[in-house]
């Protein structure tokens, strides 16, 4: 039987290892099949590609794609939410439409991760000397974990950074006080919609996967209208949690079996910044589901 790993990240987004780096540690963990899915770029699937050749495994074309989509189901000024969902790209042969069209999203990464540790700079100093210079600060850091590159920065090198220099006990700790969705430093990022998202996906030839249904703090209510709202706008799969209780796998088994969608299994990895995530660490499909790479091209 073939091990699958569909969503996993490189120093090309947030994760902490190299694509020719990660795809040694996905020959070592034994994956069979291994999909690269960095935030909003492709910039690193040429490595990955030779990396795989060399070691022989099968890569597929990826991307985790940051997309905008209100939510309706509650109640009062809550009716109706936005969220920034993240969906994933696979099995894509048209890297340049891809890359031409996720552009636009690489550049507001860079303003983005400034102006987060901006936030952060002042949320954690204690006059206005004393905030410049701790930007200042923080910044070179954040550069330093993201390779230089600006356009790569994500919340994982912020987090990884403000644990390191002990403003909080963990980089998981530096999510919940600061950086997750609404927190004091969190600063939203432009996105396209979830709609032309999945039609961009389909426009390049891939398959579109609802990434970790699970983790966008949204009610069980909301979460099945998501990937019932997934479903309806042609999206292909979605991605079984990973380390939920037993009730939450059902309640997205159900959903995934109501709107008849394939089944896709990623560990997110990102490296050492998100020790917690293993890679090839997945869940195992259930009786009846169908995995997404029934689709894929051979």
């Amino acid at each position: 039987m073939q091990k699958y790993d569909l969503h996993a990240h490189s120093t090309c987004s947030d994760g902490t290892n190299t694509p020719t780096e990660l795809l040694h540690k996905v020959k070592t963990a034994g994956i069979d099949v291994f999909a690269l899915t960095d935030h909003d770029t492709v910039a690193g699937l040429d490595e990955a590609r030779a990396a795989a050749d060399a070691l022989g495994v099968r890569l597929i074309h990826g991307v985790e794609i940051s997309c905008a989509h209100s939510l309706s189901g509650g109640y009062g000024i809550h009716r109706e939410i936005d969220k920034v969902i993240h969906v994933v790209a696979l099995d894509f042969d048209d890297t340049d439409k891809m890359h031409t069209a996720l552009q636009v999203l690489q550049d507001s990464r860079h303003t983005r991760g400034a102006q987060m540790v901006a936030k952060l700079a002042a949320l954690l100093s204690h006059d206005d000397t004393d905030t410049s210079a701790l930007q200042d600060k923080l910044w070179q850091a954040v550069l330093e974990k993201a390779g230089g590159n600006a356009r790569a920065v994500g919340r994982a090198h912020i987090g990884q950074v403000l644990y390191e220099l002990g403003f909080v006990p963990s980089v998981q700790a530096a999510f919940d006080k600061y950086l997750a969705d609404n927190k004091p430093a969190y600063v939203a990022i432009e996105t396209i919609s979830m709609a032309d998202t999945i039609k961009l996906i389909h426009d390049c030839g891939g398959l579109a996967v609802l990434a970790h249904p699970t983790r966008y703090k949204l009610s069980s209510t909301r979460t099945q209208r998501l990937i019932s709202d997934f479903a309806l706008l042609g999206g292909d799969a979605c991605e079984l949690p990973n380390n939920e209780p037993l009730s939450t796998i059902d309640m997205v088994s159900r959903a995934i079996a109501k709107h008849d969608l394939l089944v896709s299994v990623g560990s997110d990895f990102h490296g050492s910044n998100m020790p917690w995530r293993k890679l090839g660490a997945t869940s195992s499909l259930r009786s009846g589901q169908v995995g997404v790479w029934s689709r894929f091209r051979e």
